[in-house]
């Protein structure tokens, strides 16, 4: 028992090691079963008629990128194959460049021409002040587009929506913390009966439980959450986030293999400790 207490701890990380290298290197990662929130989540996409609006809000940045990037290609991925407009908005400053790469990416696949199907309108300073103004008046929040600075009244997607959140079906929010769904509940979903859905982080995701399904129609919780929508869109998009969903089944394969690592060994170091009273 003494030998096991001295125990070098350098090979408890060359294990971790080997376990993550290894399944990186060999592991495929095999389908999720998909949670009922994801299920609402895609559903209530699903739902909405052709050429419907859908405000998508981007309140991230490079710190949670890892958990919410999938989240955001997978849906505009899906929005597109639905032939729904997205207007797209931010409230973290560093959202922005996301927007651009994965819009300026994706967008061309479906024919989606920018001013008719999409606009980004980018990031607007406030936090959930900003929120509350976007949900009065998206006209006076944002006088101009982000991508090229056009006057709002030259954008024809936008004439459709008025005061209010009139004229928006849908608001999707990736979420990172403050602001995002909790203050877009507040600011936006209270006021106008506007439907939302949300991909989290992990940490924001049990606060959420609360409001789900009534403010919170179905969301994305963390990478696992992001994995599980990525095997509907695939599916449903004939392939077109293979790359995407091939990477994050993989990742949860890879944090799956860490994750009973670490279990085995708190079982094996209470087993130490409490044999090692016993004999004292």
């Amino acid at each position: 028992m003494a030998s096991l207490r001295d125990f070098d701890r350098r090979w408890i990380f060359l294990i971790m090691a080997v376990i993550v290298v290894g399944l990186n290197v060999t592991g495929g990662g095999g389908r999720l079963p998909v949670s009922e929130y994801v299920h609402n989540y895609y559903d209530t996409i699903e739902a909405l008629p052709e050429g419907s609006i859908v405000m998508l809000s981007a309140d991230f940045d490079p710190a949670s990128a890892a958990e919410l990037l999938p989240a955001y290609t997978a849906t505009i991925h899906h929005l597109f194959t639905k032939k729904l407009n997205i207007v797209n908005v931010a409230t973290w400053p560093a959202a922005p460049p996301y927007t651009v790469s994965e819009f300026g990416r994706i967008a061309p696949q479906y024919g989606a021409e920018y001013g008719e199907s999409w606009v980004a309108l980018g990031f607007l300073p406030g936090d959930d002040v900003a929120m509350g103004n976007i949900g009065q008046s998206l006209a006076s929040a944002y006088p101009k587009d982000d991508v090229d600075e056009t006057p709002y009244g030259d954008l024809p997607l936008l004439e459709r929506v008025g005061d209010n959140m009139d004229g928006i079906d849908l608001l999707i929010t990736m979420s990172a913390g403050y602001p995002g769904i909790l203050e877009w509940i507040a600011q936006v979903g209270g006021r106008y009966e506007v439907p939302i859905l949300a991909a989290t982080t992990a940490v924001q995701t049990p606060d959420l439980f609360a409001f789900y399904p009534s403010q919170c129609a179905g969301f994305l919780g963390a990478a696992t959450g992001a994995t599980q929508y990525l095997q509907l869109v695939d599916e449903a998009t004939g392939g077109a986030v293979e790359k995407e969903r091939l990477v994050n089944q993989k990742r949860m394969a890879v944090q799956s293999g860490a994750h009973l690592f670490i279990i085995l060994l708190i079982i094996v170091g209470n087993l130490i400790y409490f044999i090692g009273r016993r004999g004292a």
